[in-house]
């Protein structure tokens, strides 16, 4: 090519979609994941929910072990998919609090939870049914989608 045509390709505004910060963007549905041992020491930390609920590592166990579906975000602060998904997920759980526990993770600050399913990419979404994984995916999604998730697996 010659300078003339690279620097037009050059000027041009380039539009990048990205749907999760790493990992792939397939889901990985009805995917069994083996408890890995925490990298952390066994201390009790506290998740910290957007409204300021908190939540403990045994909390997390007990309620992922109900028979209620419990859907977990796994996220990062720096993450713009994540962002971007945050307030469907916070409209899921203030909206569908009788069919679905919603529970965000900050995957960085929360080592010893993330680490136990192998997260690649963020934001991850488990979620779970009688402590057993029902389905799985990874990247950033609306609020109709994570509400058809929530009826499709409750």
């Amino acid at each position: 090519m010659n300078r003339k045509v690279i620097s037009r390709l050059l000027s041009l505004p380039l539009l990048i979609v990205i749907s999760s910060c790493g990992g792939n963007s397939s889901d990985k549905g009805n995917t069994n994941h083996e408890t890995q041992t925490p990298m952390t020491p066994a201390n009790e930390e506290v998740i910290q929910e957007n409204h300021g609920g908190v939540i403990t590592k045994d909390s997390f166990d007990r309620v992922i072990a109900g028979n209620k579906l419990t859907m977990v975000d796994f996220y990062t602060t720096w993450c713009g998919p994540c962002k971007r998904m945050a307030p469907f997920v916070q409209q899921i759980k203030e909206e569908n609090a009788d069919i679905v526990n919603v529970v965000q993770v900050d995957a960085e600050a929360q080592l010893d939870i993330a680490g136990r399913y192998n997260i690649q990419g963020y934001p991850t979404l488990i979620f779970f049914k009688g402590g057993q994984i029902v389905f799985e995916a990874l990247g950033g999604r609306g609020k109709a989608d994570l509400l058809e998730l929530v009826n499709k697996y409750k």
